[in-house]
Protein backbone atom coordinates (compact mmCIF):
# COMPACT_ATOMS: atom_id res chain seq x y z
CA UNK A 1 0.00 0.00 0.00
CA UNK A 2 1.17 3.65 -0.44
CA UNK A 3 1.59 6.16 2.54
CA UNK A 4 -1.42 8.22 2.81
CA UNK A 5 1.03 11.02 3.65
CA UNK A 6 4.26 10.76 1.06
CA UNK A 7 2.61 8.54 -0.93
CA UNK A 8 5.12 6.28 -1.43
CA UNK A 9 5.04 2.52 -1.50
CA UNK A 10 5.38 0.49 2.35
CA UNK A 11 4.55 -3.23 3.22
CA UNK A 12 0.48 -3.56 4.05
CA UNK A 13 0.82 -4.39 7.78
CA UNK A 14 3.79 -1.53 8.80
CA UNK A 15 1.99 0.78 11.04
CA UNK A 16 4.16 3.61 10.59
CA UNK A 17 5.67 4.86 7.14
CA UNK A 18 9.63 3.91 7.09
CA UNK A 19 9.87 7.49 5.01
CA UNK A 20 7.99 10.04 6.43
CA UNK A 21 6.99 8.02 10.16
CA UNK A 22 3.26 8.58 9.48
CA UNK A 23 0.82 6.53 11.72
CA UNK A 24 -0.34 4.69 8.55
CA UNK A 25 -3.62 2.86 10.32
CA UNK A 26 -4.45 5.78 12.32
CA UNK A 27 -4.46 7.85 9.41
CA UNK A 28 -6.10 5.50 6.38
CA UNK A 29 -9.43 5.96 7.46
CA UNK A 30 -9.21 9.84 7.19
CA UNK A 31 -7.09 9.72 4.30
CA UNK A 32 -9.50 8.30 2.79
CA UNK A 33 -12.28 11.09 4.06
CA UNK A 34 -9.39 13.98 3.24
CA UNK A 35 -9.60 12.18 -0.74
CA UNK A 36 -13.37 12.94 -0.89
CA UNK A 37 -12.97 16.53 0.82
CA UNK A 38 -10.17 17.37 -1.68
CA UNK A 39 -12.37 16.03 -4.73
CA UNK A 40 -14.38 18.09 -3.60
CA UNK A 41 -12.56 21.51 -3.33
CA UNK A 42 -10.78 20.77 -6.29
CA UNK A 43 -13.14 19.42 -8.90
CA UNK A 44 -14.40 23.16 -9.69
CA UNK A 45 -10.62 24.37 -10.72
CA UNK A 46 -10.67 22.11 -13.62
CA UNK A 47 -13.69 24.30 -14.84
CA UNK A 48 -12.39 28.07 -13.81
CA UNK A 49 -10.79 30.19 -16.55
CA UNK A 50 -8.82 31.92 -14.37
CA UNK A 51 -7.66 30.02 -11.60
CA UNK A 52 -4.96 31.55 -9.24
CA UNK A 53 -2.29 29.66 -7.27
CA UNK A 54 -3.51 27.15 -4.34
CA UNK A 55 -1.80 28.01 -1.05
CA UNK A 56 -0.65 24.58 -1.15
CA UNK A 57 1.05 25.97 -4.65
CA UNK A 58 -0.10 22.80 -6.82
CA UNK A 59 -0.46 23.66 -10.59
CA UNK A 60 -3.76 22.06 -12.51
CA UNK A 61 -2.42 18.97 -14.94
CA UNK A 62 -3.25 18.98 -18.45
CA UNK A 63 -4.66 15.66 -18.41
CA UNK A 64 -7.40 17.31 -15.72
CA UNK A 65 -5.95 14.84 -13.48
CA UNK A 66 -7.04 16.18 -9.90
CA UNK A 67 -4.16 17.16 -8.46
CA UNK A 68 -3.14 15.49 -5.24
CA UNK A 69 -1.18 17.82 -1.82
CA UNK A 70 2.38 17.84 -1.69
CA UNK A 71 2.24 17.02 1.86
CA UNK A 72 6.02 16.70 2.23
CA UNK A 73 6.41 20.37 0.74
CA UNK A 74 3.84 21.91 3.21
CA UNK A 75 5.93 20.35 6.25
CA UNK A 76 2.99 19.47 8.51
CA UNK A 77 4.42 17.46 11.16
CA UNK A 78 3.55 14.08 11.50
CA UNK A 79 2.65 12.90 14.51
CA UNK A 80 0.35 15.58 15.08
CA UNK A 81 -1.76 15.58 11.89
CA UNK A 82 -2.89 12.83 10.08
CA UNK A 83 -4.24 15.22 7.07
CA UNK A 84 -3.45 18.40 5.53
CA UNK A 85 -7.23 20.09 5.00
CA UNK A 86 -7.55 22.44 2.10
CA UNK A 87 -8.70 26.17 2.67
CA UNK A 88 -12.30 26.93 3.97
CA UNK A 89 -14.63 29.21 2.42
CA UNK A 90 -14.61 32.41 4.51
CA UNK A 91 -17.88 32.67 7.30
CA UNK A 92 -19.37 35.96 7.20
CA UNK A 93 -18.48 38.01 10.14
CA UNK A 94 -20.97 38.01 13.11
CA UNK A 95 -21.92 41.96 13.64
CA UNK A 96 -23.55 41.38 17.00
CA UNK A 97 -20.48 39.71 17.64
CA UNK A 98 -18.21 42.55 17.05
CA UNK A 99 -20.58 45.30 18.43
CA UNK A 100 -19.84 43.09 21.89
CA UNK A 101 -15.93 42.73 21.35
CA UNK A 102 -15.85 46.55 21.25
CA UNK A 103 -18.10 47.72 23.89
CA UNK A 104 -15.71 45.32 25.85
CA UNK A 105 -12.87 46.78 24.94
CA UNK A 106 -14.49 49.97 25.71
CA UNK A 107 -15.59 49.31 28.64
CA UNK A 108 -11.85 47.91 29.89
CA UNK A 109 -10.29 51.22 28.54
CA UNK A 110 -12.98 53.25 30.93
CA UNK A 111 -11.50 50.86 33.96
CA UNK A 112 -8.21 51.10 33.19
CA UNK A 113 -8.80 55.30 33.04
CA UNK A 114 -10.70 54.88 36.46
CA UNK A 115 -8.07 52.99 38.23
CA UNK A 116 -5.11 55.14 36.95
CA UNK A 117 -6.85 58.09 38.36
CA UNK A 118 -7.45 56.26 41.64
CA UNK A 119 -4.00 55.68 41.64
CA UNK A 120 -2.77 58.65 41.02
CA UNK A 121 -5.33 60.60 43.68
CA UNK A 122 -4.92 58.01 46.24
CA UNK A 123 -3.27 58.83 50.08
CA UNK A 124 -1.87 57.36 52.23
CA UNK A 125 -3.85 57.39 55.97
CA UNK A 126 -1.75 58.74 58.71
CA UNK A 127 -3.22 58.24 62.46
CA UNK A 128 -2.22 60.16 64.70
CA UNK A 129 -3.79 58.15 67.11
CA UNK A 130 -1.37 55.42 65.87
CA UNK A 131 1.46 57.26 67.84
CA UNK A 132 0.03 58.84 71.30
CA UNK A 133 0.56 57.69 74.64
CA UNK A 134 -0.49 58.99 77.56
CA UNK A 135 1.56 59.08 80.66
CA UNK A 136 0.22 59.92 84.66
CA UNK A 137 2.75 60.59 87.32
CA UNK A 138 1.63 61.79 90.92
CA UNK A 139 -0.50 61.58 93.54
CA UNK A 140 -4.50 60.94 93.36
CA UNK A 141 -6.46 64.50 93.26
CA UNK A 142 -3.37 66.04 92.37
CA UNK A 143 -2.36 64.12 89.21
CA UNK A 144 -0.55 65.14 86.19
CA UNK A 145 -0.67 63.77 82.83
CA UNK A 146 1.79 64.47 79.60
CA UNK A 147 1.49 62.89 75.81
CA UNK A 148 4.25 60.60 74.98
CA UNK A 149 3.97 61.02 70.74
CA UNK A 150 6.36 58.46 68.98
CA UNK A 151 8.25 60.84 67.05
CA UNK A 152 10.40 58.03 65.53
CA UNK A 153 7.80 55.38 64.50
CA UNK A 154 5.75 58.62 62.88
CA UNK A 155 8.85 59.62 60.63
CA UNK A 156 8.94 56.32 59.34
CA UNK A 157 5.62 55.39 58.50
CA UNK A 158 5.53 58.97 56.68
CA UNK A 159 8.82 57.93 54.61
CA UNK A 160 7.23 54.38 54.27
CA UNK A 161 3.64 55.88 53.07
CA UNK A 162 6.07 58.43 50.68
CA UNK A 163 8.78 57.94 48.91
CA UNK A 164 8.69 62.11 47.73
CA UNK A 165 8.28 63.15 51.68
CA UNK A 166 11.62 60.29 52.63
CA UNK A 167 13.57 62.49 49.68
CA UNK A 168 12.65 65.50 51.26
CA UNK A 169 13.19 64.14 55.10
CA UNK A 170 16.76 62.54 53.99
CA UNK A 171 18.11 65.61 52.03
CA UNK A 172 18.19 63.82 48.94
CA UNK A 173 16.03 65.69 46.26
CA UNK A 174 12.43 66.76 46.11
CA UNK A 175 13.45 70.74 46.91
CA UNK A 176 10.48 71.76 45.30
CA UNK A 177 8.38 70.02 48.02
CA UNK A 178 10.67 71.29 50.77
CA UNK A 179 8.03 74.15 51.87
CA UNK A 180 5.23 71.93 52.46
CA UNK A 181 7.16 69.51 54.04
CA UNK A 182 7.88 72.37 56.60
CA UNK A 183 3.95 73.25 56.30
CA UNK A 184 3.38 69.99 57.22
CA UNK A 185 5.71 69.36 59.56
CA UNK A 186 4.89 72.51 61.68
CA UNK A 187 1.36 72.10 61.75
CA UNK A 188 1.28 69.11 63.49
CA UNK A 189 0.37 69.81 67.02
CA UNK A 190 -1.63 67.43 69.77
CA UNK A 191 -2.73 68.57 72.87
CA UNK A 192 -4.60 67.36 76.13
CA UNK A 193 -7.67 69.33 77.68
CA UNK A 194 -6.11 69.26 81.23
CA UNK A 195 -2.97 68.18 82.56
CA UNK A 196 -3.13 68.85 86.02
CA UNK A 197 -4.83 68.33 89.45
CA UNK A 198 -6.45 65.00 88.60
CA UNK A 199 -7.84 62.39 89.96
CA UNK A 200 -7.80 58.62 89.04
CA UNK A 201 -11.16 57.97 86.93
CA UNK A 202 -11.27 61.46 85.82
CA UNK A 203 -10.90 61.60 81.47
CA UNK A 204 -8.47 63.44 79.50
CA UNK A 205 -8.88 64.27 75.76
CA UNK A 206 -6.34 64.51 73.22
CA UNK A 207 -7.09 66.92 70.33
CA UNK A 208 -5.37 67.47 67.17
CA UNK A 209 -4.06 70.18 64.62
CA UNK A 210 -2.64 69.18 61.17
CA UNK A 211 -2.45 70.86 57.47
CA UNK A 212 -4.16 68.23 55.09
CA UNK A 213 -3.84 70.64 52.18
CA UNK A 214 0.56 70.34 52.74
CA UNK A 215 0.41 66.88 53.28
CA UNK A 216 -1.71 65.96 50.28
CA UNK A 217 1.49 67.23 47.84
CA UNK A 218 3.17 63.83 49.90
CA UNK A 219 0.01 61.83 48.99
CA UNK A 220 -0.60 61.58 52.37
CA UNK A 221 -3.51 62.39 54.72
CA UNK A 222 -3.62 63.20 58.45
CA UNK A 223 -6.72 61.43 60.28
CA UNK A 224 -7.16 62.10 64.02
CA UNK A 225 -10.39 62.79 66.03
CA UNK A 226 -10.47 63.75 69.81
CA UNK A 227 -9.88 60.63 71.54
CA UNK A 228 -10.90 60.35 75.91
CA UNK A 229 -8.34 58.59 77.95
CA UNK A 230 -9.29 57.54 81.72
CA UNK A 231 -6.81 58.52 84.30
CA UNK A 232 -5.16 55.66 86.36
CA UNK A 233 -2.43 54.47 88.28
CA UNK A 234 -2.36 57.66 90.44
CA UNK A 235 -0.91 57.21 93.74
CA UNK A 236 -2.96 57.07 96.68
CA UNK A 237 -2.57 59.62 98.96
CA UNK A 238 -3.40 60.70 102.99
CA UNK A 239 -5.45 63.64 104.13
CA UNK A 240 -4.61 66.29 106.67
CA UNK A 241 -6.41 69.22 107.86
CA UNK A 242 -3.57 71.69 108.20
CA UNK A 243 -5.86 74.21 110.02
CA UNK A 244 -5.64 71.45 113.43
CA UNK A 245 -2.34 72.64 113.82
CA UNK A 246 -2.82 76.39 113.97
CA UNK A 247 -4.65 78.95 116.42
CA UNK A 248 -5.13 82.50 115.37
CA UNK A 249 -4.86 85.01 118.00
CA UNK A 250 -6.16 88.53 117.90
CA UNK A 251 -4.32 91.08 120.48
CA UNK A 252 -4.99 94.89 120.73
CA UNK A 253 -8.27 96.92 121.46
CA UNK A 254 -11.10 96.79 118.45
CA UNK A 255 -10.81 98.26 116.31
CA UNK A 256 -7.49 98.18 116.09
CA UNK A 257 -6.84 94.18 116.51
CA UNK A 258 -3.86 92.64 115.06
CA UNK A 259 -4.32 88.89 114.11
CA UNK A 260 -1.44 86.40 113.90
CA UNK A 261 -1.22 82.69 113.18
CA UNK A 262 0.42 80.56 115.86
CA UNK A 263 1.31 77.00 115.31
CA UNK A 264 0.35 74.56 117.79
CA UNK A 265 1.84 71.31 116.67
CA UNK A 266 5.71 70.91 115.36
CA UNK A 267 5.79 67.63 114.01
CA UNK A 268 7.91 67.58 110.67
CA UNK A 269 4.49 67.70 108.70
CA UNK A 270 2.54 70.73 110.56
CA UNK A 271 5.21 72.70 110.83
CA UNK A 272 6.56 72.67 107.67
CA UNK A 273 2.90 74.15 106.45
CA UNK A 274 2.67 78.02 106.24
CA UNK A 275 0.06 80.79 106.23
CA UNK A 276 -1.18 84.13 104.83
CA UNK A 277 -3.90 86.07 106.03
CA UNK A 278 -6.65 88.39 104.56
CA UNK A 279 -5.80 90.86 107.08
CA UNK A 280 -3.47 91.43 109.98
CA UNK A 281 -4.36 94.51 111.33
CA UNK A 282 -6.67 97.39 111.76
CA UNK A 283 -9.73 94.43 112.77
CA UNK A 284 -12.52 95.23 114.72
CA UNK A 285 -14.74 92.99 116.74
CA UNK A 286 -17.16 90.46 114.43
CA UNK A 287 -14.85 91.11 111.78
CA UNK A 288 -14.05 88.10 109.88
CA UNK A 289 -10.19 87.12 108.68
CA UNK A 290 -9.67 84.19 106.32
CA UNK A 291 -6.11 82.13 106.70
CA UNK A 292 -5.00 80.74 103.45
CA UNK A 293 -2.20 78.00 103.22
CA UNK A 294 0.59 79.15 101.20
CA UNK A 295 2.41 76.04 99.91
CA UNK A 296 1.45 74.88 96.70
CA UNK A 297 -0.83 71.64 97.29
CA UNK A 298 0.52 69.67 95.24
CA UNK A 299 4.55 69.95 95.92
CA UNK A 300 3.14 69.01 99.38
CA UNK A 301 1.78 66.02 98.32
CA UNK A 302 4.96 65.35 96.77
CA UNK A 303 7.09 65.94 99.50
CA UNK A 304 5.35 64.11 102.31
CA UNK A 305 2.54 62.35 100.85
CA UNK A 306 -0.16 64.32 102.43
CA UNK A 307 -2.92 65.83 100.64
CA UNK A 308 -5.38 69.17 102.16
CA UNK A 309 -9.00 68.46 103.34
CA UNK A 310 -8.67 72.72 103.11
CA UNK A 311 -6.61 75.34 101.87
CA UNK A 312 -8.48 78.34 103.51
CA UNK A 313 -10.95 79.17 106.62
CA UNK A 314 -12.34 81.83 107.95
CA UNK A 315 -11.43 82.85 111.90
CA UNK A 316 -13.95 85.31 113.46
CA UNK A 317 -12.55 88.20 115.70
CA UNK A 318 -14.06 87.97 119.12
CA UNK A 319 -13.91 87.59 122.72
CA UNK A 320 -11.44 90.57 122.64
CA UNK A 321 -10.72 93.84 124.49
CA UNK A 322 -12.48 96.85 122.75
CA UNK A 323 -13.18 100.83 121.94
CA UNK A 324 -16.93 100.90 122.46
CA UNK A 325 -18.73 102.37 119.10
CA UNK A 326 -22.44 102.74 120.19
CA UNK A 327 -23.26 104.84 123.07
CA UNK A 328 -25.90 102.35 124.06
CA UNK A 329 -22.69 100.24 124.39
CA UNK A 330 -21.85 102.49 127.39
CA UNK A 331 -22.55 100.75 130.36
CA UNK A 332 -24.29 102.02 133.42
CA UNK A 333 -21.68 101.99 135.62
CA UNK A 334 -19.23 103.65 133.40
CA UNK A 335 -22.08 106.52 132.44
CA UNK A 336 -22.05 107.05 136.09
CA UNK A 337 -18.29 107.53 136.88
CA UNK A 338 -18.15 109.90 133.83
CA UNK A 339 -21.20 111.96 135.58
CA UNK A 340 -20.04 111.92 138.56
CA UNK A 341 -16.84 112.82 137.46
CA UNK A 342 -18.11 115.84 135.23
CA UNK A 343 -19.88 116.75 138.10
CA UNK A 344 -16.78 117.37 140.52
CA UNK A 345 -14.83 119.18 137.42
CA UNK A 346 -17.57 121.44 137.65
CA UNK A 347 -17.50 122.19 141.21
CA UNK A 348 -13.95 121.67 141.46
CA UNK A 349 -13.70 124.62 138.98
CA UNK A 350 -16.39 126.90 140.53
CA UNK A 351 -14.45 126.28 144.12
CA UNK A 352 -11.64 127.71 143.09
CA UNK A 353 -12.89 131.18 141.55
CA UNK A 354 -15.89 131.33 144.19
CA UNK A 355 -14.33 135.00 145.18
CA UNK A 356 -15.35 135.70 141.63
CA UNK A 357 -18.40 133.19 140.42
CA UNK A 358 -21.02 130.64 141.87
CA UNK A 359 -22.91 128.05 140.08
CA UNK A 360 -26.10 126.44 141.03
CA UNK A 361 -28.74 123.71 139.61
CA UNK A 362 -26.46 122.05 137.82
CA UNK A 363 -28.18 119.64 135.56
CA UNK A 364 -27.17 116.47 133.09
CA UNK A 365 -28.04 117.92 129.99
CA UNK A 366 -26.78 114.78 127.87
CA UNK A 367 -23.93 113.24 126.03
CA UNK A 368 -22.11 113.99 122.42
CA UNK A 369 -21.04 110.69 121.69
CA UNK A 370 -18.26 110.58 118.80
CA UNK A 371 -16.40 107.43 116.41
CA UNK A 372 -13.68 107.45 114.95
CA UNK A 373 -14.25 106.61 111.34
CA UNK A 374 -12.35 103.29 109.90
CA UNK A 375 -10.33 105.16 107.19
CA UNK A 376 -9.27 107.48 109.52
CA UNK A 377 -7.95 105.53 112.58
CA UNK A 378 -5.32 106.32 115.02
CA UNK A 379 -6.59 109.66 115.59
CA UNK A 380 -4.91 112.12 118.39
CA UNK A 381 -8.28 112.76 119.84
CA UNK A 382 -9.34 109.41 120.37
CA UNK A 383 -10.84 106.29 119.19
CA UNK A 384 -14.39 107.24 120.83
CA UNK A 385 -15.09 110.36 122.53
CA UNK A 386 -17.50 111.28 125.02
CA UNK A 387 -18.51 114.73 125.99
CA UNK A 388 -20.59 114.54 129.19
CA UNK A 389 -22.30 117.84 129.29
CA UNK A 390 -24.36 119.61 132.41
CA UNK A 391 -26.01 123.09 132.59
CA UNK A 392 -26.18 125.48 135.62
CA UNK A 393 -27.13 128.69 136.72
CA UNK A 394 -23.99 130.75 137.15
CA UNK A 395 -23.56 134.01 138.55
CA UNK A 396 -21.14 136.80 139.50
CA UNK A 397 -19.91 137.29 143.09
CA UNK A 398 -17.75 140.08 143.02
CA UNK A 399 -19.41 143.32 144.78
CA UNK A 400 -20.04 144.91 141.64
CA UNK A 401 -21.80 142.69 139.32
CA UNK A 402 -19.57 141.40 136.59
CA UNK A 403 -22.69 139.60 134.68
CA UNK A 404 -26.43 138.66 134.96
CA UNK A 405 -27.36 134.96 136.21
CA UNK A 406 -26.76 133.58 133.23
CA UNK A 407 -27.45 129.21 132.03
CA UNK A 408 -23.86 127.70 130.88
CA UNK A 409 -23.17 124.34 129.35
CA UNK A 410 -20.70 122.47 130.85
CA UNK A 411 -18.91 119.63 128.12
CA UNK A 412 -17.06 117.23 130.08
CA UNK A 413 -14.80 115.00 127.73
CA UNK A 414 -13.37 111.64 127.77
CA UNK A 415 -11.78 109.37 125.50
CA UNK A 416 -11.08 105.87 124.52
CA UNK A 417 -13.81 104.02 126.76
CA UNK A 418 -12.76 100.60 126.56
CA UNK A 419 -15.10 97.34 127.06
CA UNK A 420 -12.63 93.87 128.00
CA UNK A 421 -12.95 90.86 126.88
CA UNK A 422 -14.39 89.78 130.19
CA UNK A 423 -17.44 92.57 129.54
CA UNK A 424 -15.89 95.12 132.22
CA UNK A 425 -15.02 98.82 131.09
CA UNK A 426 -12.81 101.01 131.60
CA UNK A 427 -12.97 105.20 131.24
CA UNK A 428 -9.75 107.41 132.04
CA UNK A 429 -11.12 110.18 134.24
CA UNK A 430 -7.51 111.68 134.96
CA UNK A 431 -7.54 114.65 132.82
CA UNK A 432 -11.29 115.55 132.15
CA UNK A 433 -11.54 118.86 131.86
CA UNK A 434 -14.80 121.63 130.85
CA UNK A 435 -14.31 122.28 127.22
CA UNK A 436 -14.90 126.09 125.68
CA UNK A 437 -15.22 129.88 126.91
CA UNK A 438 -17.92 132.20 127.56
CA UNK A 439 -18.21 136.03 127.20
CA UNK A 440 -18.91 136.38 131.15
CA UNK A 441 -15.75 138.13 132.34
CA UNK A 442 -14.71 138.20 135.75
CA UNK A 443 -11.53 139.07 137.98
CA UNK A 444 -10.55 141.59 135.40
CA UNK A 445 -9.99 139.39 132.58
CA UNK A 446 -11.02 135.98 132.73
CA UNK A 447 -14.06 134.19 131.01
CA UNK A 448 -16.34 131.69 132.25
CA UNK A 449 -15.76 128.32 130.75
CA UNK A 450 -18.24 126.27 128.97
CA UNK A 451 -21.00 127.68 126.56
CA UNK A 452 -24.01 129.86 127.03
CA UNK A 453 -24.92 128.86 122.88
CA UNK A 454 -25.58 124.94 121.99
CA UNK A 455 -25.53 126.08 118.54
CA UNK A 456 -22.04 127.24 119.08
CA UNK A 457 -21.15 124.12 121.42
CA UNK A 458 -22.33 121.77 119.22
CA UNK A 459 -20.39 123.51 116.19
CA UNK A 460 -17.01 123.44 118.28
CA UNK A 461 -17.48 120.00 119.80
CA UNK A 462 -18.97 117.88 116.85
CA UNK A 463 -19.25 119.38 113.47
CA UNK A 464 -15.37 120.68 113.52
CA UNK A 465 -14.73 116.98 113.75
CA UNK A 466 -16.94 115.50 111.20
CA UNK A 467 -14.27 114.56 108.72
CA UNK A 468 -12.69 112.07 111.12
CA UNK A 469 -15.83 111.22 113.55
CA UNK A 470 -19.06 109.29 113.37
CA UNK A 471 -21.64 111.01 115.88
CA UNK A 472 -24.26 110.85 118.22
CA UNK A 473 -26.47 113.28 120.06
CA UNK A 474 -28.54 113.16 122.78
CA UNK A 475 -31.96 114.72 121.89
CA UNK A 476 -31.97 118.52 121.99
CA UNK A 477 -28.66 119.35 122.31
CA UNK A 478 -28.08 120.57 118.85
Amino acid sequence: MNCPNCKKEINDDSKFCIFCGTNVQAAQPKAEENSNRQAQFTQPVQNQQNTEPQQNNTVPQANNEVPQPNFQAQNYTQQNMNYAPAMQPKKPKNKKMLIGIIGGACALVAIIVVAAVLVVNHKTKINLNDYINIEYDGYDTYGRASIDFDSDKYFEDLQKASSSFKKVYMSEGANNLLSYYYDMIDSLDYSLDKNSELSNGDTVTVSFEFDNEAAAKFKIEYVGEPTEYTVEGLKEVKKIDPFDGIRVDFTGTSPNISAEVVKTKTDDVYSNIYFDLSKSYGIKVGDTVTVTVSNNPEYFVEDYGYAFTATSKDYTCSDVDKYIDKAADISDDTMSTMKKQTEDVINSYFAGDSKYIGVSDLKFEGTYFLTEKVDNSWSFNGTNQVYVIYSGKVKSNEEKKQFDETTVYFPVRYADIIEYADGTQYVDTKYASIEGETTLKYSYFSSVKGYTDKSAMYNDLVVAQKADYNEEITEGLK
